[in-house]
């Protein structure tokens, strides 16, 4: 068994027919295909056995709500693949896309980590398509430097990778949160000997009302917020990344805006959140050289002259509720 494919369930009836289907339609047949049920009320868990009695590719597991993080943890308990990789259940994969991914990673058994191109937000306005061209890198701080200089933070997603088995000997994903992956994806580039981009097929991430990058929650906003201050505080201080470290500032700045609008800067939580920070400030000068809008540039004004908590008390003050 070469792949495991794990697809968390929960609440995902109207669109889990389409893509297992868009799985089980993969050119590339040296997989399993594992359904986590977790405690889905929809119904969810019928189709996955439908499924499991059709094929015998399928497994289901059937476990009680935990989120995505337990979900993804299950599967992995299981997985009998030497590599993983992860679709949400409301998610599409291109036809192609394991074929041709799978045979790049077995003809490079020293790759640990492929990312293949992804299209966000598919089928609605706000549609933008990641891609890469083919490039290995190798050595793992070499890696981590390279992910953080090409933005990899931005698109830190859990699936559109495939990944040695073996990276999970040791992680797993935090449970109890949201946004997880900014925490894993780059515990598992820093810990990768050799990645690859390829340019080879595509996920299809659906934009949809409930999908969880649409709901708008303080919990929500905190984890996004705290894993995105850890990781700038390794760029700046472990890395001494200074551009990268101010783009990262740029953004912790604005999650730290998203808590203050879902708070009404009333919460503790809020108070502790800022504390995480400091008041951190970033250079006039380096970031009116930064390769953002005008915009933006004057936005941030603030931030270069106050420091993060004013900055971000006064956008948030604005700025309508967000939450």
């Amino acid at each position: 068994m070469k792949l495991s494919i794990i697809v968390p369930v929960y609440k995902a009836r109207r669109h889990l027919q389409n893509c297992i289907e868009s799985i089980l339609q993969q050119t590339y047949t040296d997989y399993e295909l594992i359904l986590v049920d977790d405690g889905s009320p929809d119904g969810c868990g019928a189709v996955c056995d439908r499924y499991a009695q059709e094929c015998d590719k399928v497994k289901v597991i059937h476990k009680k709500n935990g989120g995505l993080s337990s979900a993804r943890n299950a599967g992995i308990s299981v997985a009998r693949g030497e590599y993983i990789t992860f679709v949400d259940a409301d998610d599409i994969i291109a036809s192609g896309t394991y074929y041709y991914n799978m045979r790049i990673l077995l003809a490079n058994p020293d790759i640990d980590i492929i990312e293949y191109p992804v299209n966000t937000h598919y089928e609605s306005p706000r549609s933008e398509i990641t891609s890469f061209k083919p490039e290995k890198v190798t050595g793992n701080d070499k890696i981590f430097i390279d992910w953080v200089k090409r933005k990899g933070y931005n698109h830190a997603y859990a699936w559109n990778k495939i990944y040695r088995a073996d990276l999970f000997a040791f992680v797993r994903f935090p449970e109890g949160e949201v946004f997880e992956d900014l925490y894993t994806t780059p515990m598992l580039y820093e810990s990768s000997d050799s990645v690859y981009y390829s340019d080879c097929g595509f996920y299809y991430y659906l934009d949809h009302e409930k999908s969880i990058s649409n709901t708008h929650t303080f919990k929500g906003h905190y984890f996004i917020y705290r894993n995105t201050v850890a990781l700038y505080k390794k760029v700046k201080e472990q890395y001494k990344l200074e551009a990268e470290a101010n783009d990262l500032l740029l953004k912790c700045a604005d999650r730290l805006t998203d808590l203050y609008r879902c708070s009404d800067g009333t919460k503790e939580e809020y108070s502790k959140a800022a504390a995480m920070m400091g008041n951190e400030k970033i250079d006039i000068k380096a970031l009116y050289k930064m390769e953002i809008p005008l915009a933006s540039k004057i936005k941030f004004t603030t931030l270069a002259l106050l420091g993060t908590r004013l900055h971000c008390r006064l956008h948030a003050i604005f700025n309508r509720k967000l939450c």
